[in-house]
């Protein structure tokens, strides 16, 4: 193990894996930063490239992108009310109020600040927590696996938003989505229509562009008339100066936060957004003046960035060593993996340690470059903001089909992209959450997968499923996780009918 970790060493900091890194991070905290732009575009957009380079450069790439994405939302959040991603919207409430006050670069700052520290809790869980998992899952069958997927599957019930009925038909159409190929046992076609094409099932890179990316082109377009450009100059920064003492009387909120989004984002499928929001209500509970939370406290600015950035590295755990994606954007990094012939889960760790080991050194690396980037690129997000609208998203067509068509050189996939970026525009529109869809697309098949393989194994008998102490573990708390969410509902339901009688 030792020989690995020194191969690990000496192959991260050499000159390809650290140029990729250093990339990756660069590219991502500019996407970030750009209203409309998010870490999940960018990694849609970008990940079909890294099929093509050495494993541990390209994942290196897209974990530098990951990182750099999540705190770059955070700028544009502060400096013009406009969250870079969904992530960041938290950062809004106080971020944007100091802005207006003139210390929009504190802000920036203080956010940095803490999504480094978020970060590194986040890298340390990852490093330490995915190896111990990964013991367990050796022992997995697919029991384990079906009431772990299953049990992945209701965290659709946190990521739903205020609708959950919205939510459950978001996951439909992802599972929808996910049944249509051939069958995995039998190999026969099924709902086709037909199209010899979708006989090998929809890829998850166009899908994912189309949904994520294209989409949002569409429905910028339609206010990019109606949008005032404004320019800023370097004067919007305002203070670009934050004490130490400052950071050390917030540090343990930050730790708390970090922790937070620590523990969210190893758990399937609910991401760093819900984090973001929970650190943000549990600082402001805990503070002794609540009351100046949204009205430009710097608090309210460091608990949501150090829980969102936590996410990134925890996020990874269900994915490297069970095979599941932690949030939407894992979706992408499993998919680069994948192509790269590696199948994320116990096995990758006991078959490839020294790119496994890579990969964690990778993970620091990127967290060293967001604080050296972040912090000498500082009057550069200014000028970021001042691009056209329209020449931007320009690009960003053009990126959709190059992305698209480069995987496979197959047209087909370009009218899959398509077709997802018009289905993504309209669930857009009427509020319909995207997360749950790419989520349950993915989970489906190995859903489906782990139960009929179980049921051969258990020649049908379902009660196979409830013999193995850690499957009825997952059983229950899905029981549990579905019962509150059903209480919870139809208690607010009870709320809204009692006030809508009283007025």
């Amino acid at each position: 193990m030792i020989a690995d970790i020194g191969q690990a060493f000496s192959n991260v900091l050499s000159f390809g894996p650290m140029l990729a890194i250093f990339c990756g991070v660069s590219g991502g905290l500019i996407i970030g930063a750009i209203p409309g732009l998010s870490v999940t575009m960018a990694m849609a957009l970008l990940a079909p490239i890294t099929f093509f380079m050495e494993p541990l450069i390209g994942i290196s790439f897209l974990i530098g992108l990951f990182k750099g994405g999540t705190y770059g939302g955070s700028i544009s959040s502060i400096l013009i009310g406009t969250p870079g991603t969904a992530a960041n919207a938290a950062t809004i409430l106080d971020g944007y109020e100091m802005a207006k006050r003139g210390k929009a670069g504190k802000a920036i700052l203080g956010g940095l600040y803490a999504s480094l520290i978020g970060d590194f809790a986040g890298s340390i869980a990852l490093v330490f927590g995915a190896p111990l998992l990964a013991l367990i899952a050796l022992r997995f069958g697919f029991p384990e696996y079906f009431a772990l997927i299953l049990f992945s599957l209701t965290m659709v019930c946190f990521i739903s938003g205020n609708s959950l009925s919205k939510g459950i038909f978001s996951a439909a159409i992802g599972l929808f989505l996910g049944l249509i190929g051939s069958d995995p046992i039998g190999g026969v076609p099924r709902l086709t229509f037909g199209i010899s094409e979708l006989q090998s099932g929809i890829s998850v890179v166009p899908l994912a562009i189309g949904l994520f990316a294209l989409s949002e082109v569409l429905v910028r377009a339609e206010t990019l008339k109606s949008e005032k450009f404004r320019y800023m100059g370097n004067e919007a920064l305002g203070i670009v100066q934050l004490k130490f003492t400052e950071i050390i009387t917030n540090l343990k909120t930050i730790l708390r936060s970090s922790a937070v989004g620590t523990l969210i984002g190893a758990l399937p499928g609910i991401g760093s957004e819900t984090s973001s929001w929970v650190a943000y209500g549990l600082a402001k509970r805990a503070s002794k003046t609540p009351d100046e939370f949204g009205k430009g406290k710097l608090e309210g600015v460091l608990a949501p960035e150090a829980a969102n950035n936590a996410v990134c590295g925890s996020a990874m755990i269900p994915m490297l060593v069970f095979g599941i994606p932690g949030d939407v954007v894992t979706v992408l990094l499993m998919s680069a993996l994948i192509a790269q012939g590696l199948n994320p889960g116990p096995s990758l760790i006991e078959d490839n340690q020294t790119l496994f080991f890579g990969l964690f050194i990778s993970v620091f690396v990127a967290t060293c470059f967001l604080f050296l980037i972040g912090r000498l690129s500082l009057k550069l997000w200014v000028r970021l903001l001042n691009i056209p609208p329209a020449l931007l998203y320009g690009v960003v067509v053009v990126l959709c089909i190059v992305g698209t068509y480069g995987i496979n050189s197959d047209y087909f996939d370009l009218i899959v992209m398509v077709c997802a970026g018009v289905l993504g525009y309209i669930m857009r529109r009427l509020d319909i959450g995207l997360p749950p869809l790419i989520l349950t697309f993915v989970l489906s098949t190995l859903l489906e997968n782990s139960f009929r393989r179980g049921m051969i194994q258990a020649d049908g008998n379902i009660f196979f499923f409830l013999e193995r102490p850690i499957a009825v573990v997952f059983v229950i708390l899905t029981l549990f996780v579905l019962i509150s969410t059903a209480y919870r509902t139809i208690k607010n339901q009870k709320n809204y009918r009692d006030k809508t009688f009283d007025n």
